[in-house]
Protein backbone atom coordinates (compact mmCIF):
# COMPACT_ATOMS: atom_id res chain seq x y z
CA UNK A 1 0.00 0.00 0.00
CA UNK A 2 1.61 2.86 -1.20
CA UNK A 3 0.65 6.72 -0.80
CA UNK A 4 -0.19 6.86 -4.21
CA UNK A 5 -2.09 4.28 -4.39
CA UNK A 6 -4.78 6.01 -1.46
CA UNK A 7 -4.41 8.96 -3.53
CA UNK A 8 -5.70 7.62 -6.71
CA UNK A 9 -8.26 5.19 -4.53
CA UNK A 10 -9.66 8.40 -2.92
CA UNK A 11 -9.89 9.73 -6.71
CA UNK A 12 -12.09 7.01 -7.94
CA UNK A 13 -14.44 7.54 -4.35
CA UNK A 14 -14.92 11.32 -5.24
CA UNK A 15 -15.78 10.01 -8.49
CA UNK A 16 -17.40 6.63 -8.34
CA UNK A 17 -15.53 6.49 -11.88
CA UNK A 18 -12.32 4.76 -12.43
CA UNK A 19 -12.81 6.70 -15.98
CA UNK A 20 -13.24 10.12 -14.56
CA UNK A 21 -11.16 9.60 -11.87
CA UNK A 22 -8.14 8.71 -14.40
CA UNK A 23 -8.71 11.93 -16.11
CA UNK A 24 -9.19 13.96 -13.17
CA UNK A 25 -5.56 12.25 -12.03
CA UNK A 26 -3.76 12.28 -15.36
CA UNK A 27 -3.34 8.40 -15.75
CA UNK A 28 -3.78 6.37 -18.08
CA UNK A 29 -7.22 4.26 -17.04
CA UNK A 30 -5.34 0.74 -17.35
CA UNK A 31 -2.88 2.13 -15.26
CA UNK A 32 -4.97 3.64 -12.46
CA UNK A 33 -7.49 0.16 -12.60
CA UNK A 34 -4.30 -1.60 -11.96
CA UNK A 35 -3.37 0.22 -9.08
CA UNK A 36 -6.63 -0.15 -7.02
CA UNK A 37 -6.05 -3.84 -8.05
CA UNK A 38 -2.60 -4.14 -6.41
CA UNK A 39 -4.01 -2.20 -3.53
CA UNK A 40 -6.77 -4.64 -3.28
CA UNK A 41 -4.45 -7.40 -3.33
CA UNK A 42 -1.85 -5.91 -0.92
CA UNK A 43 -5.79 -5.31 1.60
CA UNK A 44 -6.73 -8.67 0.86
CA UNK A 45 -10.17 -7.41 0.25
CA UNK A 46 -12.24 -5.77 -2.71
CA UNK A 47 -12.76 -2.29 -2.06
CA UNK A 48 -15.53 -1.49 -5.13
CA UNK A 49 -18.32 -3.51 -7.14
CA UNK A 50 -17.74 -2.60 -10.38
CA UNK A 51 -21.24 -2.20 -12.30
CA UNK A 52 -21.97 -0.90 -15.60
CA UNK A 53 -22.61 2.49 -13.99
CA UNK A 54 -19.04 3.33 -12.58
CA UNK A 55 -18.21 1.55 -8.86
CA UNK A 56 -19.23 1.73 -5.53
CA UNK A 57 -17.38 1.33 -2.00
CA UNK A 58 -17.51 -2.04 -0.15
CA UNK A 59 -17.57 -2.12 3.75
CA UNK A 60 -13.78 -2.41 3.44
CA UNK A 61 -13.59 0.30 1.24
CA UNK A 62 -15.70 2.38 3.15
CA UNK A 63 -13.13 2.04 6.07
CA UNK A 64 -10.29 2.71 4.13
CA UNK A 65 -11.80 5.83 2.86
CA UNK A 66 -12.18 7.38 6.08
CA UNK A 67 -8.50 6.37 7.17
CA UNK A 68 -6.97 7.48 4.09
CA UNK A 69 -8.11 10.50 3.86
CA UNK A 70 -6.12 11.68 6.82
CA UNK A 71 -3.50 9.57 6.03
CA UNK A 72 -2.91 10.93 2.53
CA UNK A 73 -3.27 14.71 4.63
CA UNK A 74 -0.67 13.65 7.37
CA UNK A 75 1.42 12.70 4.14
CA UNK A 76 1.27 15.85 2.32
CA UNK A 77 2.05 17.97 5.71
CA UNK A 78 4.90 16.31 6.19
CA UNK A 79 6.33 16.21 2.36
CA UNK A 80 5.85 19.91 2.55
CA UNK A 81 7.69 20.44 6.17
CA UNK A 82 10.44 18.31 4.80
CA UNK A 83 10.79 20.18 1.59
CA UNK A 84 10.81 23.04 4.14
CA UNK A 85 13.19 22.58 5.77
CA UNK A 86 15.49 21.58 2.84
CA UNK A 87 14.82 24.80 1.50
CA UNK A 88 16.47 26.26 4.49
CA UNK A 89 19.81 23.90 3.72
CA UNK A 90 22.84 26.00 1.35
CA UNK A 91 26.02 25.04 0.50
CA UNK A 92 28.10 22.73 -2.35
CA UNK A 93 28.38 19.22 -2.13
CA UNK A 94 30.37 16.84 -4.45
CA UNK A 95 30.03 13.43 -5.05
CA UNK A 96 31.99 11.06 -6.50
CA UNK A 97 30.90 8.19 -8.55
CA UNK A 98 32.37 5.28 -10.61
CA UNK A 99 32.34 6.04 -14.25
CA UNK A 100 29.82 2.99 -14.63
CA UNK A 101 27.41 3.86 -12.56
CA UNK A 102 27.62 8.07 -12.53
CA UNK A 103 25.54 8.59 -15.45
CA UNK A 104 22.83 6.84 -13.65
CA UNK A 105 22.93 9.07 -10.04
CA UNK A 106 23.40 12.03 -12.10
CA UNK A 107 20.22 11.41 -13.63
CA UNK A 108 18.49 10.23 -10.87
CA UNK A 109 19.67 13.60 -8.30
CA UNK A 110 20.74 16.46 -10.20
CA UNK A 111 17.20 17.51 -11.39
CA UNK A 112 15.25 16.42 -7.73
CA UNK A 113 18.08 18.17 -5.29
CA UNK A 114 17.97 21.23 -7.79
CA UNK A 115 14.14 21.56 -7.57
CA UNK A 116 13.82 20.01 -3.40
CA UNK A 117 17.15 21.79 -2.20
CA UNK A 118 17.63 25.26 -4.61
CA UNK A 119 20.29 26.21 -2.39
CA UNK A 120 22.69 23.22 -2.74
CA UNK A 121 24.98 22.74 -5.41
CA UNK A 122 25.70 19.23 -6.16
CA UNK A 123 28.67 18.04 -8.50
CA UNK A 124 29.16 14.83 -9.50
CA UNK A 125 32.07 13.54 -10.69
CA UNK A 126 32.97 10.07 -12.47
CA UNK A 127 36.32 8.35 -12.59
CA UNK A 128 37.75 4.76 -11.71
CA UNK A 129 37.76 3.44 -8.73
CA UNK A 130 41.14 3.86 -7.25
CA UNK A 131 41.00 7.77 -8.51
CA UNK A 132 37.87 8.13 -6.53
CA UNK A 133 39.53 6.41 -3.17
CA UNK A 134 42.17 8.89 -3.56
CA UNK A 135 39.50 11.92 -3.67
CA UNK A 136 38.39 10.27 -1.16
CA UNK A 137 41.23 10.55 1.41
CA UNK A 138 42.13 13.52 -0.24
CA UNK A 139 39.08 15.24 0.71
CA UNK A 140 38.38 16.33 -2.95
CA UNK A 141 34.96 15.42 -2.51
CA UNK A 142 32.67 15.18 0.11
CA UNK A 143 31.17 11.71 -0.28
CA UNK A 144 31.67 8.79 -2.74
CA UNK A 145 29.93 5.90 -4.33
CA UNK A 146 32.65 2.87 -5.07
CA UNK A 147 32.77 -0.43 -4.73
CA UNK A 148 34.88 -2.68 -2.59
CA UNK A 149 34.63 -0.07 0.55
CA UNK A 150 36.24 -2.46 3.19
CA UNK A 151 39.34 -3.36 1.35
CA UNK A 152 40.21 -0.14 -0.73
CA UNK A 153 38.85 2.38 1.79
CA UNK A 154 39.28 0.82 5.14
CA UNK A 155 39.69 4.46 7.24
CA UNK A 156 36.00 5.64 5.44
CA UNK A 157 33.24 5.03 6.91
CA UNK A 158 30.58 3.56 4.52
CA UNK A 159 27.14 2.00 3.98
CA UNK A 160 26.39 -0.63 1.73
CA UNK A 161 23.73 0.33 -0.90
CA UNK A 162 23.27 -3.02 -3.48
CA UNK A 163 24.83 -5.63 -4.63
CA UNK A 164 25.93 -5.26 -8.89
CA UNK A 165 26.10 -8.58 -10.50
CA UNK A 166 28.31 -9.01 -13.57
CA UNK A 167 26.59 -10.38 -17.32
CA UNK A 168 28.28 -11.73 -20.33
CA UNK A 169 27.52 -8.98 -23.26
CA UNK A 170 27.89 -9.53 -26.62
CA UNK A 171 27.00 -8.15 -30.36
CA UNK A 172 23.19 -8.77 -30.84
CA UNK A 173 22.33 -11.78 -32.40
CA UNK A 174 19.52 -14.26 -32.21
CA UNK A 175 21.20 -16.99 -31.50
CA UNK A 176 22.71 -15.80 -28.06
CA UNK A 177 19.94 -16.68 -26.03
CA UNK A 178 19.32 -14.89 -22.20
CA UNK A 179 19.73 -18.11 -20.72
CA UNK A 180 22.78 -17.72 -18.35
CA UNK A 181 26.40 -18.46 -19.62
CA UNK A 182 29.36 -20.58 -17.34
CA UNK A 183 32.50 -18.59 -16.55
CA UNK A 184 34.60 -20.95 -17.80
CA UNK A 185 32.34 -20.21 -21.25
CA UNK A 186 32.29 -16.99 -20.84
CA UNK A 187 36.41 -16.15 -20.30
CA UNK A 188 36.96 -18.35 -23.11
CA UNK A 189 35.36 -15.95 -25.89
CA UNK A 190 37.69 -13.13 -27.55
CA UNK A 191 36.96 -11.04 -24.53
CA UNK A 192 37.75 -6.31 -24.10
CA UNK A 193 38.30 -5.71 -21.00
CA UNK A 194 39.69 -3.10 -18.24
CA UNK A 195 43.97 -3.48 -17.91
CA UNK A 196 44.80 -5.12 -14.98
CA UNK A 197 44.64 -2.62 -11.59
CA UNK A 198 41.38 -1.55 -12.49
CA UNK A 199 38.11 -3.07 -9.95
CA UNK A 200 36.23 -4.00 -12.86
CA UNK A 201 39.02 -6.32 -14.19
CA UNK A 202 39.97 -7.44 -11.00
CA UNK A 203 37.17 -9.20 -10.04
CA UNK A 204 37.07 -11.02 -13.68
CA UNK A 205 40.43 -11.92 -12.59
CA UNK A 206 39.13 -13.53 -9.35
CA UNK A 207 36.48 -15.29 -11.16
CA UNK A 208 38.81 -16.36 -13.51
CA UNK A 209 41.26 -18.00 -10.91
CA UNK A 210 38.48 -19.97 -8.78
CA UNK A 211 38.28 -21.97 -11.79
CA UNK A 212 41.70 -22.28 -12.58
CA UNK A 213 41.36 -20.40 -16.27
CA UNK A 214 44.54 -18.24 -17.33
CA UNK A 215 42.66 -14.76 -18.21
CA UNK A 216 43.89 -13.60 -21.96
CA UNK A 217 41.74 -10.89 -23.34
CA UNK A 218 42.14 -10.23 -26.84
CA UNK A 219 42.00 -6.54 -26.34
CA UNK A 220 42.48 -4.11 -22.82
CA UNK A 221 41.43 -0.60 -22.89
CA UNK A 222 39.98 1.60 -20.01
CA UNK A 223 37.44 3.20 -22.22
CA UNK A 224 33.99 1.81 -21.62
CA UNK A 225 32.91 3.54 -24.61
CA UNK A 226 35.60 1.82 -26.33
CA UNK A 227 34.55 -1.60 -24.95
CA UNK A 228 30.65 -1.06 -26.33
CA UNK A 229 32.10 -0.23 -29.89
CA UNK A 230 34.28 -3.03 -29.83
CA UNK A 231 30.76 -5.43 -28.79
CA UNK A 232 28.65 -3.92 -30.80
CA UNK A 233 30.72 -4.47 -33.71
CA UNK A 234 31.23 -7.77 -32.67
CA UNK A 235 34.96 -7.83 -32.59
CA UNK A 236 35.21 -8.77 -29.27
CA UNK A 237 33.00 -9.74 -25.82
CA UNK A 238 32.85 -8.62 -22.17
CA UNK A 239 32.53 -9.44 -18.65
CA UNK A 240 30.85 -6.34 -16.93
CA UNK A 241 28.40 -4.99 -14.26
CA UNK A 242 24.59 -4.69 -16.42
CA UNK A 243 23.75 -1.29 -14.65
CA UNK A 244 25.67 0.76 -17.69
CA UNK A 245 24.67 -1.20 -20.45
CA UNK A 246 21.02 -1.02 -19.51
CA UNK A 247 19.97 1.29 -22.01
CA UNK A 248 22.00 -0.55 -24.92
CA UNK A 249 20.52 -3.57 -23.74
CA UNK A 250 16.94 -2.41 -23.73
CA UNK A 251 17.90 -0.94 -27.62
CA UNK A 252 18.72 -4.20 -28.52
CA UNK A 253 22.41 -3.29 -29.19
CA UNK A 254 24.08 -5.54 -27.54
CA UNK A 255 22.99 -9.12 -25.63
CA UNK A 256 23.77 -9.66 -22.32
CA UNK A 257 23.54 -13.39 -20.15
CA UNK A 258 24.06 -13.86 -16.40
CA UNK A 259 26.94 -15.43 -15.32
CA UNK A 260 26.83 -18.50 -13.37
CA UNK A 261 29.69 -21.26 -11.93
CA UNK A 262 30.73 -18.86 -10.21
CA UNK A 263 28.47 -15.51 -10.30
CA UNK A 264 30.66 -12.55 -10.19
CA UNK A 265 29.45 -9.77 -8.17
CA UNK A 266 30.47 -6.59 -6.58
CA UNK A 267 28.85 -4.34 -3.51
CA UNK A 268 28.74 -0.41 -4.15
CA UNK A 269 28.90 1.54 -0.69
CA UNK A 270 28.14 5.32 0.14
CA UNK A 271 31.46 6.41 1.96
CA UNK A 272 33.11 9.67 3.56
CA UNK A 273 35.63 10.29 5.97
CA UNK A 274 34.55 10.11 8.88
CA UNK A 275 36.98 12.35 11.45
CA UNK A 276 35.60 15.50 8.94
CA UNK A 277 32.27 17.04 10.48
CA UNK A 278 29.99 16.89 7.58
CA UNK A 279 27.79 20.23 6.87
CA UNK A 280 24.03 20.11 6.79
CA UNK A 281 24.25 19.72 2.90
CA UNK A 282 26.42 17.02 2.61
CA UNK A 283 24.08 15.30 5.64
CA UNK A 284 21.35 16.11 3.06
CA UNK A 285 22.53 14.97 0.42
CA UNK A 286 23.72 11.49 1.94
CA UNK A 287 20.17 10.84 3.11
CA UNK A 288 19.27 11.62 -0.26
CA UNK A 289 20.97 8.83 -2.08
CA UNK A 290 20.42 6.38 0.54
CA UNK A 291 16.48 6.98 -0.10
CA UNK A 292 17.35 6.77 -3.88
CA UNK A 293 18.90 3.68 -4.86
CA UNK A 294 16.32 1.66 -3.80
CA UNK A 295 13.75 3.15 -6.05
CA UNK A 296 16.49 3.06 -8.86
CA UNK A 297 16.91 -0.36 -8.36
CA UNK A 298 13.08 -0.63 -8.67
CA UNK A 299 12.41 1.23 -11.96
CA UNK A 300 15.61 -0.50 -13.52
CA UNK A 301 18.35 2.51 -13.33
CA UNK A 302 20.31 0.56 -11.35
CA UNK A 303 20.90 -3.17 -12.17
CA UNK A 304 21.43 -4.84 -8.60
CA UNK A 305 19.95 -6.27 -5.21
CA UNK A 306 19.42 -3.92 -2.54
CA UNK A 307 21.23 -4.10 0.44
CA UNK A 308 20.65 -0.76 2.40
CA UNK A 309 20.29 -1.43 6.17
CA UNK A 310 17.38 -0.09 7.09
CA UNK A 311 18.65 0.05 10.59
CA UNK A 312 21.71 1.85 9.41
CA UNK A 313 19.98 4.22 7.43
CA UNK A 314 17.51 5.36 9.87
CA UNK A 315 20.36 6.17 12.36
CA UNK A 316 22.08 8.30 9.66
CA UNK A 317 18.97 9.91 9.43
CA UNK A 318 18.88 10.83 13.21
CA UNK A 319 22.76 11.29 13.33
CA UNK A 320 22.94 13.20 10.38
Amino acid sequence: MTPRQLTLFLAVCRHRSMSKAAEEMNIAQPSLSKQIVQLEHALKTPLFVRHHRGVDLTRPGERLRTEAAELVRRIDNLSQAIRSESEHVSGDVTLCVITSLASAFAVELLPKIAADMPKVKLRILNGFSDQAVRDVLQQNVDLAIIPNTAADLPVAASMPLFKESFVFISRSSPQFPDRPIRLADALDRPLVLPPVGSDLRRRVDEGARSIGVQLTPLFETNSIEAIGELVELGIACSVVPRTYWQGKIAAGAVDARPIEAPEISRVHSLCWMPDIEAAPAVDEIRKRIVSSVRGMLNSGKLSGDAIVDTRQAQRLADDG
